[in-house]
């Protein structure tokens, strides 16, 4: 193996080093091989990990749920990115009532998909209301133009 070095912020090696003391990994060097090859099996087609025990180590930190995003097998609600797309729909055409319902019916409070999908809907309500007008300094109204003036 060809040894690389890397610089890592304090805390980001503290939360590694946290992570090996609880037995999620053997040691920092399979977590780092491991995130390496997570990494690099996600972004190209072609790449298979070389790190041993990868599928193992794979299923045990990181649960099916988590894996697939928008995909979760023990929730009661639709997949994420379907809901995404609901939502944003009903966003659009001004819905907002109705996408509040449906993230109220779908998700219980706190669901991460449910913040998120609040979040989208606050911002996409915020770009549907016009920035409020400042208010005109104080006059005395104008006397019509036929009207004499005072």
């Amino acid at each position: 193996m060809v040894k690389s070095t890397v610089r890592f912020p304090e805390s980001v090696v503290g939360e590694i080093e946290s992570l090996v003391e609880s037995g999620q990994f053997e040691s920092k060097s399979e977590f780092y091989r491991f995130s390496t090859d997570y990494v690099l099996n996600q972004v190209l087609d072609e790449y298979e990990p070389e790190t041993i025990d990868y599928e193992d180590i794979r299923a045990e930190v990181m649960p099916q749920a988590d894996r697939e995003l928008g995909v979760d097998a023990d929730a009661d609600h639709p997949p994420f990115f379907d809901s995404v797309a609901f939502v944003r729909k009903l966003a659009l055409r001004g819905n907002f009532s109705d996408a509040e319902d449906f993230i109220d019916h779908q998700y219980v409070p706190g669901d991460r998909h449910a913040v998120v999908l609040e979040e989208l809907l606050r911002l996409y309500r915020e770009e549907a209301t016009p920035p409020p007008r400042e208010a005109a300094p104080n006059r005395e109204p104008r006397a019509a133009p036929d009207e004499p003036q005072r």
